[in-house]
């Protein structure tokens, strides 16, 4: 990667690396005091901490998840021959104004992030049902100061880390506890690891990274990681580094690949870090189910095939849409492609190796408002003249690296497996800056009716999967009505946080920030 290399080993770990642990305990902290936080993210950021964040750099991460690949190639059982478990911590705006930051650092963080997501419904449109005003305690409150996000490769391992970290005495004289949730990948249920509640293949397409992910045709096809997966410089994510360039290049074909400006954001400090949304969704199962089975047989589509309308991939992750290398004529499965083609879904070299649009602009296979092409429209013209030629290039500016992982019993399984027993994801994305990424998604793609626009005019109509509303419109055939979708997924609280770089942790425990 040029310009600049990136300083693995200072930044926290979920960030470039992400977790991908089975096991992983969400802890919503409270800091007593100044002095008393200070000394706990001391403790917590010591490089001879063996259960601190120091030890679960992105360099660590990378590295775990490297070796765990590559024995899985193999056809080992990487649990066999290698575990970790990580730290890492996040701190919100009343965190920072808690532990006295200096009021000038403090005044130069952005507005969405100093403001708070609660603040911010409006924005994220987090009303009716998911209205703040609803959210579980303490989300919502000033008094959520930091997210300690602990995780494993088994429960045993990560309770016993967490109550290493939690039982210390530098912990109990200075941090509160105010809330834990657990994140599980559902292993209750078969054939379910790696899938949302709904059933759906999670986490399939996320940006490559500049300097974290190499392409797996150098030379052929530099740009891009593996096929589908565009390049993306790390500023966007993390701070300090070249970002994206919102207008195209006349002399490249598709985005400008040329790095941008390095990103900046609040204190001079805060390089090597970066913005974390934390959201807990609930989702109605049953609900889901039912809606998806009455709609499919109102339009007479197989209920594989609706699911798949609305999301823009079927269960196991194969995507609805035409990959690149597939001749005319093509038509979709009606039911799930995976049964007779096992692993399209799993596959790196196939999942994302699609376009919008060239070979659907229209939405007949894809619906336009299908929830993967309202989080990431890829090639799709997302701006209106004279603007359309830098479509592609802008959307790359709104990307998010996410990092989600279920909570509760999966629906059906012999535990918390009740129709009304909690379940749903535990939202984690990481940016260079809130407003212009995980905010513009939320208002500009994911609730906008309008979005992607329709030549000739016409609405696509609302993600029918993370719409926050009750119901909204969704356009399921190019020039028909809209038919009426009803939404199951409810915001039940979130916070915005920093993640600071790991030397930026120890001197705020330090005191010389």
């Amino acid at each position: 990667m040029a310009p600049g290399k990136l300083a693995l080993k200072n930044i926290q770990g979920n960030i470039l690396g992400g977790f991908n642990k089975d096991f992983q305990t969400f802890i919503f902290l409270k800091f007593k005091s100044a002095a008393g936080g200070r000394a706990w993210i001391n403790e917590i950021s010591d490089g001879d901490n063996e259960v601190g964040i120091a030890k679960s750099s992105s360099k660590d991460v990378l590295c775990f998840n490297g070796q765990f690949k590559a024995l899985k190639a193999e056809g080992k059982q990487p649990e066999f021959f290698i575990d970790a478990a990580w730290t890492n911590i996040a701190i919100s705006f009343h965190g920072l104004k808690k532990l006295a930051i200096p009021a000038a650092d403090l005044q130069s963080f952005p507005a969405a992030f100093k403001a708070g997501m609660a603040a911010r419904k409006n924005v994220i449109g987090d009303l009716e049902a998911s209205d703040p005003s609803h959210w579980e305690a303490p989300f919502g409150s000033p008094n959520v100061h930091a997210l300690m996000v602990v995780a494993a490769d088994d429960a045993a391992k990560l309770a016993a880390r967490v109550s290493l970290i939690v039982g210390s005495a530098t912990f109990i004289h200075g941090v509160k506890v105010l809330h834990t949730i657990e994140g599980r990948t559902r292993m209750d249920l078969p054939g379910q690891p790696g899938h949302e509640h709904f059933g759906f293949k999670d986490g399939v397409s996320q940006p490559g990274i500049r300097g974290v992910n190499l392409p797996d045709d150098p030379v052929g096809n530099p740009d891009q990681g593996h096929p589908g997966q565009d390049l993306l410089w790390p500023g966007e994510f993390v701070l300090g580094y070249p970002t994206q360039i919102e207008t195209a290049d006349p002399d490249i074909d598709g985005l400008n690949t040329n790095p941008g400006m390095p990103s900046v954001s609040g204190p001079s400090w805060t390089v090597d870090g970066s913005y974390l949304v934390f959201r807990k969704l609930a989702q109605d199962v049953p609900g889901f189910r039912a809606h998806v089975g009455a709609l499919a047989a109102a339009q007479g589509l197989h209920p594989d095939l609706m699911g798949a309308k609305l999301v823009g991939r079927y269960k196991r992750g194969c995507p609805i849409e035409k990959r690149s290398f597939q001749p005319d004529p093509f038509a979709v499965s009606p039911t799930d492609p995976d049964i007779a083609l096992p692993g399209v879904g799993d596959s790196d070299t196939l999942n994302n190796n699609f376009e919008f649009k060239d070979d659907d602009a229209s939405g007949a296979i894809c619906p336009l408002a299908a929830h993967i092409r309202k989080a990431y429209p890829r090639d799709e013209v997302t701006l209106a003249p004279p603007n359309e030629g830098n479509s592609e290039s802008d959307t790359q500016t709104h990307r998010l690296l996410r990092r989600g992982i279920p909570f509760g019993g999966s629906f059906g399984a012999t535990q918390a497996g009740g129709a009304t027993d909690p379940r749903g994801l535990l939202f984690q994305c990481y940016q260079k800056d809130i407003e212009n990424q995980f905010e513009f998604v939320q208002k500009n793609w994911v609730n906008a009716s309008t979005f992607p626009p329709i030549g000739g005019g016409g609405n696509p109509g609302e993600d029918p999967i993370i719409a926050q509303s009750a119901s909204g419109p969704f356009q399921l055939e190019p020039g028909q009505p809209s038919i009426t979708v009803e939404h199951f997924v409810t915001t039940n609280g979130g916070e915005y946080f920093f993640a600071p770089s790991i030397d930026a942790l120890q001197k705020i425990g330090a005191n010389t920030i």
